[in-house]
């Protein structure tokens, strides 16, 4: 069974992070998600609108989109590592075949209505690995301008996070178990490492996420050791939605280096 497959059958709580996609601007399409990813206790994120538009967490949030990805009727969040190239989960698109139509939208935020949203084409297939659930993608430019010189890009962490570290995750979503006709805008969510040995290549946090927060970057917080870096690709959760006892999971800052030098990155 591939690993796509596993993580989609996990019980006790284990659940991926992908939703099923609608039209994007049918806000509701969330509610069709088949996986329960995790809220740790009450929701606790905010618009990235809402921060200042001076603040380092907002500079960063410019570099992080709505994938979608009409070849398997989902979307996921992915982010710029380069001027081309961007990083989701392999669980979001495993092959070139589900690259097929792929779009990434980094305007896709709260006041911008949904025929101002600029979309790059990003379904130029690169690498993915299964291990580290992760795959790259290649961006097309818009007016001959390509999205990370216009958004800017993300800088991945030389070392692992510390625990009981600040960190946040920027992420495309909403709480649609609260309000299904919610529109996933782009989230600011912070919270802080819990286990960063929680197996051999993720580290745990209690940011909260839903389905289609996979692919997003979490980051070091403010203070913390390599501060606004990305530490993690987020991936998993573990529990159940409105958990106090549940956490989520990204893959660390180490393993997406070594995986990002095997292609030049």
């Amino acid at each position: 069974m591939s690993l796509k497959l596993v993580r989609a059958f996990l019980v006790v709580g284990l659940t991926g992070c992908g939703v099923a996609e609608l039209p994007e601007d049918v806000p509701n399409a969330d509610a069709a998600s088949v996986e329960s990813p995790v809220i740790v206790g009450s929701v606790n994120w905010s618009e990235v609108t809402s921060l200042s538009s001076t603040s380092t967490q907002r500079v960063r949030s410019k570099a992080v989109g709505y994938l979608s990805i009409p070849a398997v009727g989902s979307r996921c969040t992915a982010w710029l590592v380069a001027n081309d190239k961007i990083v989701t989960n392999n669980h979001c698109v495993g092959s070139a075949s589900e690259a097929v139509g792929a779009r990434v939208s980094f305007n896709y935020e709260n006041g911008v209505a949904s025929t101002s949203r600029i979309w790059y084409d990003c379904s130029t297939f690169v690498r993915t690995w299964t291990a580290e659930d992760m795959t790259v993608l290649t961006c097309k430019a818009v007016n001959g301008v390509l999205p990370g010189a216009v958004y800017g890009k993300l800088t991945v962490a030389s070392a692992n996070a510390a625990n009981s570290s600040a960190m946040y995750v920027l992420h495309q979503n909403c709480d649609y178990n609260a309000t299904p006709s919610c529109v996933p805008n782009k989230k600011y969510s912070p919270g802080s490492v819990l286990n960063t040995n929680v197996t051999s290549n993720e580290l745990s946090y209690n940011a909260d996420t839903l389905g289609g927060s996979s692919g997003s970057p979490v980051l070091a917080g403010a203070g913390a050791a390599n501060a606004h870096l990305v530490i993690g690709l987020h991936h998993v959760g573990v529990g159940s939605n409105y958990s106090t006892s549940a956490s989520n999971r990204g893959v660390e800052a180490t393993a997406i280096r070594a995986r990002l030098a095997e292609i030049g990155l």
